[in-house]
């Protein structure tokens, strides 16, 4: 949501940052992404709650998803909420090999929203956010040529 030249900032409202989630904010700045992993039982989970939500152990520490990840969900959102959000525009849940039951939710960049499609292929990014907090969002890697992958569900399937 990078605003144009003239054009007012980010659009959206500033998150509410607590104890538990000002770990994740700061490496945020930083471009990188912190999940929380349980030392008791070696659950991760996100958004940071500060308690285990396996085994309610706490404390938690906080490990860095570096990799890509792929689509597990998504929905294309053509209302408009905010004044000066563009739409249409794709929300994505990615998870992340390594790092089971972590979903993270994101705006998707580099890819149109009709091409969406689950199980593709995207990389970390983050977004100027309100307040001037940087909002985790995901890029779309390039297919690369070849055969067609196995099908999966698209948005253009999903507007038929």
């Amino acid at each position: 949501m990078t605003a144009a030249v003239g054009a007012p900032g980010p659009v959206g409202i500033p998150p509410a940052v607590t104890e538990e989630t000002e770990p994740f904010w700061e490496a945020a700045r930083e471009g990188r992404l912190l999940v929380e992993r349980c030392p008791a039982c070696a659950a991760e989970s996100f958004p940071p709650y500060g308690i285990c939500r396996a085994c309610r152990g706490r404390p938690v520490e906080f490990v860095e998803i570096t990799g890509p990840g792929r689509i597990y969900s998504f929905t294309v959102n053509h209302q408009r909420w905010l004044p000066g959000l563009e739409v249409p525009y794709a929300i994505v849940l990615v998870e992340f090999p390594g790092h089971p039951g972590v979903r993270v939710a994101g705006r998707l960049r580099g890819c149109a929203p009709q091409d969406v499609a689950i199980g593709a292929e995207v990389e970390i990014g983050f977004e100027p956010g309100p307040g001037g907090f940087a909002v985790p969002s995901f890029v779309a890697v390039p297919s690369p040529p070849g055969p067609p992958g196995p099908p999966g569900f698209t948005a253009a399937e999903g507007a038929a």
